[in-house]
């Protein structure tokens, strides 16, 4: 019953929502910004702190999904080319079908390979923004974030998941830093 509940207040937020951006005058226009690379930069920081708190959770997993979904906004802001922009859009897709995947209980051995292999997607979408950024601590960072979820990504089968907490944790470093030090080059 619990469940019912919020799963109305949650459609009455969005329909909410997109109707004070109609009030506001053309809401899908696609030349318009409507939050600053430094706020989405910085929600899903702030996000995957509670992430980590409630870890294992359903709203974890619920936070985890939302996390990526903010990401969609980012990946069109940076420079990269058309099919590295693809690459994250896809990584972005693989990744919140495994957490919705995850919080209907698909067991690991099926979800987590299909997570891997977004992953190196979000490998090649990070090297290409770095490609194109003048930031060389954002430049190095993300290179190395790549390499390692490139390379976990081939051998996840093998090696334990606590070998993703290094590159999950700088992943949501480097975005945070985004907001703060991106220029393209």
């Amino acid at each position: 019953m619990k469940a019912n509940y919020l799963f109305f207040g949650i459609m009455l937020l969005l329909f909410l929502g997109v109707c004070l951006l109609d009030w506001r005058g053309k809401p899908f226009d696609i030349n318009r910004q409507y939050v600053s690379l430094k706020v989405l930069g910085i929600i899903p920081a702030l996000m995957f702190i509670v992430i980590l708190f409630t870890s294992g959770t359903k709203f974890s997993g619920a936070l985890g999904v939302l996390y990526h979904l903010i990401i969609i906004a980012i990946i069109p802001r940076l420079k990269a080319p058309t099919w590295a922009k693809m690459a994250g859009y896809g990584w972005i897709t693989l990744d919140v079908a495994c957490g919705i995947m995850t919080m209907a209980n698909v067991a690991a051995s099926i979800a987590m390979p299909v997570r891997l292999g977004g992953h190196v997607l979000c490998a090649i979408w990070i090297i290409s923004v770095c490609l194109f950024t003048r930031s060389k601590l954002l430049k190095y960072l993300g290179f190395f974030i790549a390499a390692w979820l490139g390379v976990y990504s081939f051998f996840g089968g093998v090696l334990p998941m606590s070998y993703l907490a290094i590159p999950g944790l700088l992943v949501v470093v480097w975005l945070a830093l985004l907001g703060f030090l991106y220029q393209e080059a």
